[in-house]
C-alpha cells in the first residue's frame, strides 16, 4: 500500500508532546510513529481516476511521473493549552499548482474545502519512494498555527512510499 510518511514539523511535535496537557493523536486511518505520521493512499473519488490510485497517481513519486495529484487519508490532531490549540492536519494531498506543487489539507473550518498548507520545492524519486523536499508554509498554512509561524517557515520533508500489493496465494487442494 502506498503511503505518505511525514514528520510535519519536528519542533512543533516536540513542543506539543512536552506540554502537560499536550497531545498528538491519529484518527481516520492515519498512524503515528516517533518520527511523525503515516497517511495511507486514499481511494480515488468516483470520476477521478488519477487522484488516489497507483496508476496515474500523479506525483513524480516512485513509478508515477504524470501531472495529477496524489491524495492520502487520515487526520493528525494536535491539542494543548487547555484546548485553545486544536489543529488538525487531515487528508493531505500533493497537488500541482501554477508554477509548482503544494501539499494541501482538508480545511479545518470547511470540510468541503482544501487549504494549500505548504509549497514543495523539489521531488527526489528513487525506486519505490519519492522524497518531497523544501516544504514551506503558505500564508494560509501559517494562519492555521495562529502566530508562531509565518509564510515561508520550513516544514519537514515527506516521503511517499509505494509498496506493491502482496500477491494472492493460490489455494491448494
Amino acid at each position: 500500500m502506498s503511503a505518505l510518511h511525514w514528520g510535519i514539523k519536528a519542533s512543533f511535535l516536540g513542543y506539543i508532546r512536552a506540554m502537560a496537557d499536550g497531545s498528538v493523536t491519529a484518527e481516520a486511518g492515519a498512524e503515528l510513529q516517533e518520527s511523525g505520521a503515516v497517511f495511507p493512499l486514499a481511494a480515488a473519488p468516483s470520476g477521478d481516476a488519477g487522484a488516489g490510485t497507483s496508476a496515474g497517481a500523479g506525483v513524480p513519486a516512485a513509478s508515477a511521473h504524470t501531472t495529477g495529484s496524489r491524495r492520502f487519508r487520515g487526520t493528525v490532531r494536535f491539542l494543548g493549552h487547555g484546548g485553545v490549540l486544536d489543529l488538525r492536519i487531515a487528508d493531505p494531498a500533493v497537488e500541482p499548482r501554477a508554477g509548482g506543487w503544494v501539499l494541501s489539507i482538508r480545511d479545518p473550518y470547511d470540510p468541503d474545502a482544501r487549504v494549500d498548507l505548504a509549497t514543495i520545492a523539489a521531488f527526489h524519486p528513487s525506486g519505490q519512494q519519492c522524497i518531497g523536499s523544501g516544504l514551506a508554509l503558505t500564508a494560509d498554512g501559517a494562519d492555521l498555527f495562529f502566530g508562531p509561524y509565518v509564510e515561508g517557515t520550513p516544514l519537514d520533508d515527506f516521503e511517499i512510499v509505494d509498496t506493491p500489493p502482496t500477491p494472492a496465494h493460490p489455494t491448494h487442494k
